[in-house]
């Protein structure tokens, strides 16, 4: 019994890993048709993210196998209760990514700073790192690793803060641009969203560790 309950563990575990990996190629892709005008690459985004959902949907149907079959207890519920959570997240993170590609098609016509854009993709990176970051901690039952997310966290916080003041200046300026701006306000909320996510599947790999549920922001210096 306890051989089958690893073996559906070690499963589930290589399932939502696979949909973190799919999530961050999303963002990649989305953000490469951002920087190219590729609808083409915008559309594959969006249509990949319905397999992420079915991909949750078979997450959720596992983790509730595993606990009808094998009644787990100590660690091995936290895990499984810790898949419920990060599966989610990363479900949510595929649903961001889709809205950044289908923000490429919206703007397509539409005049755009191109320093703005420039930082934009700037941010787009520095999300993908705090989920990749956190997907790490996770996997690897990593504490430390798990409380530097915060950290990564925050430089996307403070991009989006700067890129947002400069997006409303620029709207003010130049009304060419309002348009245009108003989408990458949007869209930056997208990405921040993102990087969210990852810290709170950081906060997860804590839990799945020591049975606390954190707020990872109160590790901040």
């Amino acid at each position: 019994m306890r051989h089958d309950l690893q073996a559906q563990l070690d499963q589930l575990l290589t399932l939502v890993v696979g949909m973190g990996e799919r999530a961050d190629l999303m963002l990649g892709e989305a953000l490469q048709a951002l920087a190219t005008s590729d609808l083409e690459a915008a559309r594959r985004v969006v249509a990949a993210d319905d397999e992420l959902d079915r991909a949750y949907e078979q997450a959720q149907q596992g983790v509730l196998a595993v606990v009808a079959l094998h009644g787990p207890v100590a660690g091995d519920l936290r895990l499984v209760t810790a898949l419920i959570h990060v599966s989610l997240h990363v479900e949510r993170m595929g649903d961001y990514a889709s809205g950044v590609a289908r923000t490429v098609d919206r703007v397509r016509e539409l005049p755009a700073d191109q320093a703005l854009t420039q930082q934009l993709l700037e941010m787009g990176e520095r999300a993908r790192e705090v989920a990749r970051a956190a997907m790490q901690a996770f996997v690897k039952r990593d504490l430390e690793g798990a409380k530097a997310c915060a950290r990564l966290d925050d430089d996307v916080d403070r991009l989006n803060l700067g890129i947002f003041h400069r997006l409303v200046r620029l709207a003010a300026q130049d009304e060419h641009h309002l348009e245009w701006a108003t989408h990458m306000i949007q869209l930056a909320r997208l990405l921040e969203r993102f990087a969210d996510h990852g810290v709170d599947i950081a906060e997860q790999a804590i839990f799945t560790v020591t049975g606390r549920t954190v707020e990872l922001s109160s590790f901040d210096r």
